[in-house]
């Protein structure tokens, strides 16, 4: 994707994104000019400019008696970003229970690529579990997000608070910063026997299960149905059982 495309990706509609580059190369700029340099006309561009200024993706500033437009510094769309998130999260609880109030019929998601698959990996802390039964290996994981963000990964589910059975295959395992750690990284994690490999990684988290293919395969599933959770639980539990620490 170009730089516009994701502009676009994160909320601004095509006209915005050609403004705020347009801006960003202008600098600070008057209307006429950013009319020229965007090749827009005045009346839409008025519109646009009181939209990203509600936003707070570009600033009004003054020269004299003359206003003049700048967008924010690139960087500062990450803090932009972080601040929508930090709002959704806030509402997150209340939508939650919205939907519960809703159809409980079961719900399944298909999720393609590694975007999608890091958005589905995420989906398993973000509904706030007390705790999570995981068989996903580290060796996968690592190649799905990359060794740091990984670990960033882990560090905000402890940071939740979220306690995990891992179930772990010697084969698939790999060295990461915390992966000894156990009371710390509220884990508890157990071994495979040998006779046992797992084809799929598999997230339990309150009524979700998820499911991960193989990396070379590239997708992933998302049940939500609690006689389902309930089932790969007590499958989970047995394997568990069998497990050496």
């Amino acid at each position: 994707m170009n730089t516009a495309e994701i502009l676009q990706q994160i909320g601004l509609t095509p006209k915005e994104a050609q403004l705020y580059l347009a801006s960003l190369q202008l600098g600070p700029s008057s209307v006429l000019s950013l009319a020229k340099t965007a090749k827009m006309h005045r009346p839409m561009l008025y519109r646009l400019l009181e939209r990203l200024v509600d936003e707070g993706i570009m600033l009004v500033t003054l020269s004299g008696k003359r206003k003049l437009y700048a967008a924010i510094e690139p960087k500062q769309l990450v803090v932009y970003l972080k601040q929508k998130e930090s709002l959704l999260r806030e509402a997150l609880p209340a939508m939650l229970a919205l939907s519960a109030m809703g159809t409980r019929k079961p719900k399944i998601e298909y999720y393609e690529g590694p975007e999608q698959l890091r958005n589905l990996y995420r989906l398993s802390i973000e509904s706030h579990p007390k705790e999570i039964l995981t068989y996903f290996p580290s060796k996968y994981m690592a190649a799905l997000f990359g060794k740091s963000e990984m670990v960033e990964v882990i560090n905000e589910r402890i940071k939740q608070g979220i306690h995990t059975k891992t179930l772990r295959s010697h084969s698939t395992e790999i060295p990461f910063e915390g992966s000894e750690e156990r009371e710390a990284a509220l884990r508890e994690a157990r071994y495979l026997t040998e006779d046992i490999e797992l084809g799929m990684g598999i997230i339990i988290a309150n009524e979700a299960v998820c499911f991960f293919s193989p990396i070379e395969e590239d997708f992933g599933m998302r049940i939500e149905s609690s006689s389902f959770a309930k089932l790969m639980r007590q499958f989970f539990m047995g394997l568990w059982k069998q497990a050496k620490k």
